[in-house]
């Protein structure tokens, strides 16, 4: 197994890493059972509630709909911009990564971790640090790709 990408993730890419992550956490169910409870309240008591009250209702729906990924897009374009195009190489003992000229190497055993979200690779270094792949960056075969180095990562 030996595959070699050089890449930059982009705003969206990380948008959709910070969703998965936050509607796959506590924080996310939070959400969304306080989306729903909003929107039953709202249609239930309509009728009954004042101008202030459907303000606050509609306004209440709409930080986790609309202003809530709006936030998150925004964070994820200003983090894209400060990203940096990089190398990685899979090969059989590890990973080698080059930044700006600089290359590290990466032992499989090392490795922390890998999760898997749709089209999407994320390779743990530590807790909080890693690579993201996606089928942007592997390819058609990204199902193949992300197999065998997922593999690699449990051995």
């Amino acid at each position: 197994m030996n595959y070699e990408f050089k890449y930059k993730n982009t705003a969206f890419e990380l948008f959709k890493l910070y969703f998965f992550f936050l509607y796959s956490s506590l924080a996310g169910i939070v959400n969304i059972i306080f989306t729903v409870a909003m929107i039953v309240l709202i249609y239930s008591k309509w009728n009954v509630a004042t101008g202030l009250l459907r303000v606050v209702l509609v306004i209440a729906v709409l930080f986790f709909v609309l202003f809530q990924p709006i936030i998150m897009y925004n964070k994820a374009r200003v983090n894209a911009k400060e990203l940096k195009e990089l190398s990685l190489e899979f090969g059989d003992i590890g990973i080698a990564i080059e930044v700006e000229g600089k290359r590290e190497y990466i032992d499989w055993k090392k490795i922390r971790a890998g999760k898997r979200f749709p089209q999407m690779l994320i390779i743990f270094t530590d807790n909080t640090n890693g690579y993201i792949l996606t089928k942007r960056i592997v390819g058609d075969n990204y199902k193949k790709v992300f197999d065998d180095i997922i593999e690699r990562i449990k051995r």
